[in-house]
C-alpha cells in the first residue's frame, strides 16, 4: 500500500505470529493496539477497529491520518522502524527504548529507558558468562564451578580461552569465531535467561507481571460479582491464564537449548537465524500482553478498573495457531479469536482534551514497562 485509504478486514485470524504483527507501543489513543508487520519490504499497520467491532484496518503510515493524528513520539517511532533489520518484539522494544531515551515519551519514560538499557547490558554479560561456564563444564568437567569462576575473573578468562582453542579445530572454526559466536548467543538469549531458575530475565519478569495482573483481576471479580461487565473480566482472566501457560511452557523449552553450549554453537554456525527465531518464541507469545497488564495494575479505584476492563478487552492479543506447534500442544479454537469485544457508538473519548489525558497516561505506562 502507498497512501491508500484504510480498508477494513472483517475477519482477522492470523495463523502465524509474523502475520499477526508486532505490538507497537504507540501512545496516540486512536492507535491503541496497533501491530506492525513487514509486507514485501513495506511497513504495514494492523489497527483494531476503533469502534470495538469486528475486523482490523490495514493501512500504511500515510493513511493513518484518516483515523487520527499521530503525536511526535509515534511519528518518530514509526520512522525508526524503517531502519530495523527485522520485525520482531525484541527489535521493536529496542527501537522504542531509543525513542523514549530521546525524551519523546516524557521524562519518566526516558529515565526508565536508560535504566532498562543498562539492565539489558548486564543481562547480556551474565548470559555470555553462563554460556562460557557451561562450555567449560562440557569440555573440562573437572573445571571450576560457575560460582568459583565468578569469584575469579582471571581464572575464568584463562580457562575459557584454553577451551576455545581446544574446540576450534574440532569445529573447523578459529578461536575468535567461537568467541564472537558466544557473545552473539549471550545477546540472543539474554532476555530469556540461560539459567533455568532465572527470575530476573526480561521474559520471566513479563510472565510474573502477567500472573500478578491475572491474580489481581480474579480477586477483584471474586470480591464483588457486579464488578464484571458482561463477562469481560472473566474472559480476560481466562485469556491471561492461557497466555501465561503457553509463555511459561515455551520459556522452559527455550532455556533447554543453551544447556548444551557445544550443540548450540554448532546450530549457530549452521543457521543463526533459526537460533534467533527459537530464542524469540516466548517474546512473540507474550507480545502485547504487558500493556494490557499495565492498564489493569495502574487502575486503583473500582471505577478506574471497570474502565480499564473495557480498554483491555479491545487490546487482548489473539494467539495464532502457530503457538500450539511451539508449545507442543494444540491451541484450542477459542484462543484464535479475541476473547471479548466492547463496541462503542462514538470515539470522542479518544480525541480533544480526553486524548491528551490518555497520552499522558500512556507515557506513564511506558515508564512502567520492563
Amino acid at each position: 500500500m502507498s497512501g491508500n485509504a484504510p480498508f477494513l478486514v472483517e475477519s482477522h485470524h492470523p495463523a502465524t505470529f509474523h502475520s499477526r504483527g508486532v505490538a507497537a507501543p504507540f501512545t496516540t489513543p486512536m492507535l491503541a493496539g496497533t501491530r506492525v508487520r513487514d509486507s514485501k519490504g513495506e511497513i504495514e499497520l494492523v489497527v483494531p477497529n476503533p469502534s470495538g467491532g469486528r475486523g482490523v484496518y490495514i493501512l500504511d503510515w500515510a493513511a493513518v491520518r484518516t483515523l487520527g493524528h499521530p503525536n511526535v513520539h509515534d511519528t518518530v517511532l514509526f520512522r525508526r522502524m524503517g531502519s530495523l533489520a527485522r520485525f520482531d518484539p525484541a527489535a521493536m522494544r529496542d527501537a522504542a527504548l531509543d525513542v523514549a531515551l530521546d525524551g519523546h515519551a516524557g521524562r519518566d519514560a526516558a529515565a526508565e529507558a536508560k535504566r532498562a538499557i543498562a539492565r539489558d547490558a548486564a543481562h547480556r554479560l551474565n548470559a555470555h558468562f553462563l554460556l562460557m561456564t557451561g562450555l567449560i563444564g562440557q569440555v573440562h568437567p573437572a573445571g571450576l564451578k560457575a560460582s568459583n569462576l565468578a569469584e575469579n575473573a582471571e581464572d575464568a578468562a584463562r580457562l575459557g580461552t584454553a577451551i576455545l582453542h581446544r574446540l576450534a579445530p574440532l569445529m573447523g572454526r578459529s578461536p575468535a569465531d567461537l568467541a564472537d559466536a558466544l557473545a552473539a548467543l549471550g545477546n540472543t538469549f539474554a532476555s530469556v535467561g540461560v539459567a533455568a531458575d532465572d527470575t530476573d530475565a526480561r521474559i520471566a519478569r513479563v510472565l510474573a507481571r502477567l500472573e500478578e495482573a491475572r491474580q489481581s483481576l480474579s480477586a477483584w471479580l471474586r470480591a464483588d460479582t457486579d464488578n464484571d461487565i458482561g463477562g469481560v473480566g472473566r474472559a480476560l482472566a481466562g485469556a491471561m491464564q492461557t497466555a501465561h501457560g503457553y509463555g511459561q511452557a515455551i520459556l522452559n523449552s527455550t532455556r533447554a537449548v543453551p544447556a548444551d553450549p557445544i550443540g548450540l554453537l554448532k546450530q549457530w554456525f549452521k543457521d543463526p537465524e533459526a537460533v534467533v527465531a527459537t530464542a524469540n518464541r516466548a517474546d512473540w507469545v507474550l507480545d502485547g500482553w504487558e500493556w494490557v497488564c499495565l492498564l489493569w495494575l495502574a487502575a486503583r479505584t473500582d471505577a478506574a478498573r471497570r474502565r480499564a476492563l473495557l480498554e483491555m478487552a479491545q487490546l487482548a492479543p489473539v494467539l495464532p495457531g502457530e503457538a500450539g506447534n511451539w508449545a507442543d500442544r494444540p491451541a484450542p479454537p477459542e484462543l484464535l479469536r479475541q476473547p471479548c469485544r466492547v463496541t462503542s457508538r462514538e470515539d470522542s473519548w479518544r480525541s480533544g482534551g480526553a486524548a491528551f489525558a490518555l497520552i499522558a497516561r500512556n507515557e506513564i505506562l511506558r515508564a512502567m514497562s520492563t
